[in-house]
């Protein structure tokens, strides 16, 4: 089992930094990182809390974009080069499949967390005398959102025709979380509460201030499961459907 995962995981990563996608995922981000930074953060009377939220709510927006990007062919393009069915050919488990594409996306969204995203953090220790802590908590919490993105972008690669598809359905799915999430007021307290719950921002903002909550963390890692397990269904009923 473990041979073939980490068959999986070489090719992928392979095929990541063979083509163009590498230099567009860690140098778009890079670039719009600094962007971020140099616009909203280093302007006088800013204090480090106001600083640090806004470079990692930078960091969010730049982290969503990649991880769904490196997400919407994943699968799809296994099924358009054909790929797909020798996977299904070979002796290797859906699961098998699944779990070696998100250890691949886990590896570049670590890549993001400390090298690409790791450099910003230290102006905000060293220029802005922020605190360590909250440093540490909100890179936590960004790697938990890229890894939490690219299994909802695995999960939507399975079911599109093209990667466009793949990515429309990928952002409907987080947007969907982020809309009812916040119009959750709008409904009585039992439902606020759990549709309040499903709003990815809330959670992910918990982190920039440096605080590491348990329910955050949970629900970043049992919604990765969650979609993990649906692409391996997909995967499942296609197989069974030839």
């Amino acid at each position: 089992m473990f041979r073939n995962i980490k068959w999986i995981f070489l090719k992928e990563v392979r095929v990541f930094f063979g083509t163009y996608l590498a230099p567009l995922v860690l140098g778009g981000t890079a670039f719009l990182n600094s962007l971020f930074v140099l616009i909203l953060n280093f302007n006088s009377g800013t204090n480090y809390t106001e600083t640090t939220i806004i470079t990692f709510i930078s960091f969010m927006s730049t982290m969503l974009i990649a991880m769904l990007i490196v997400a919407m062919g994943s699968i799809t393009e296994e099924k358009n080069r054909g790929t797909l069915e020798f996977l299904f050919t070979a002796p290797i488990s859906d699961l098998e499949i699944v779990v070696g594409k998100f250890l691949f996306g886990t590896f570049v969204c670590a890549i993001i967390s400390v090298a690409v995203d790791g450099l910003f953090p230290l102006f905000l220790y060293f220029f802005w005398k922020a605190p360590l802590y909250i440093v540490a908590s909100g890179t936590i919490g960004v790697f938990l959102l890229g890894v939490f993105t690219f299994a909802v972008g695995l999960f939507g690669s399975s079911l599109g025709k093209n990667q466009m598809i793949s990515l429309l359905i990928s952002i409907a799915i987080l947007l969907t979380l982020w809309v009812i999430g916040y119009f959750s007021h709008l409904f009585d307290a039992a439902t606020r509460s759990v549709l309040f719950h499903l709003h990815i921002f809330t959670h992910f903002i918990s982190f920039s201030k440096g605080v590491l909550p348990l329910s955050s963390t949970v629900f970043f890692i049992s919604g990765t499961i969650f979609f993990l397990y649906l692409t391996v269904k997909v995967l499942e009923s296609r197989r069974w459907r030839g």
